[in-house]
């Protein structure tokens, strides 16, 4: 975010210099005619300073670049199929290690896990740990999170007033958090998955995710609704979410 900020700032200047060199090319010798005002030397003295900070962007990107490339977990190497959705979204903040250098990516995700995944990932406000669901006690580790979540109509919970935290998040629960959390439309109208009929409660979710390339399923055109969800894939499932230019 730093280095977007200092390219913003940087980017006018970059363009004034730019134009000040189309000037002297094009211009007669300093103080003739055809140039009165702008001389190499002046501009060198003005712009220099804006070359040396396009230098250091530069080098402070390339550096970036190899971080991103670089291993955070010890059991995520560069090889894995999801490293660069998972390194994203640590980088970003909005899923963290278990801590000793290690990520987890085949732990199935919970349910208390994903709502502040999601929260992290719209960048919503967290007032208060009211949740209204008698298994979110008060100063529950997610309950901030939880309470955002709900109030943003992301989530809901079972009968009897229940959220169920620390179940694991199935992957049609999870098209319904992500269908409602970034607002998916019905777009290019996939193929439909043959485990998943009309009649499913998540079907119209799972579909949105579909048409718009956050999941296709498996190679044998199934959804898998009820399986559960992996930390890896919910990764990658919120940075297609988050970035179209990663979907299919």
């Amino acid at each position: 975010m730093q280095i977007k900020k200092r390219y913003l700032f940087v980017l006018p200047l970059l363009v004034g210099f730019i134009i000040a060199q189309a000037v002297i090319a094009s211009s007669g010798p300093p103080g003739s005619s055809s140039n009165p005002v702008i001389s190499k030397s002046y501009a060198d003295k003005v712009f220099k300073p804006i070359q040396e900070q396009i230098s250091s962007l530069q080098a402070e990107v390339a550096q970036l670049k190899a971080t991103r490339e670089q291993p955070k977990f010890t059991d995520v190497p560069s090889t894995y199929w999801a490293f660069s959705d998972i390194q994203l979204m640590t980088e970003k903040g909005i899923i963290t290690g278990l801590g000793g250098q290690k990520f987890g990516p085949d732990n199935q995700a919970r349910r208390c896990e994903l709502a502040v995944m999601l929260v992290k990932a719209l960048e919503l406000p967290t007032v208060g740990t009211e949740t209204g669901f008698i298994d979110v006690p008060k100063g529950h580790w997610a309950g901030a999170q939880i309470a955002a979540a709900q109030k943003a109509g992301i989530i809901s919970g079972f009968p009897g007033g229940k959220f169920k935290p620390e179940d694991y998040v199935t992957r049609g629960q999870m098209a319904m958090m992500l269908a409602k959390a970034f607002d998916l439309k019905r777009i290019n109208r996939a193929d439909e998955f043959i485990d998943v009929p009309i009649s499913y409660w998540a079907y119209d979710a799972i579909q949105r995710l579909a048409d718009n390339g956050i999941s296709i399923g498996f190679e044998d055109k199934t959804f898998r609704p009820a399986a559960l969800v992996r930390r890896a894939e919910a990764a990658v499932f919120l940075a297609k979410a988050l970035d179209p230019s990663r979907r299919k």
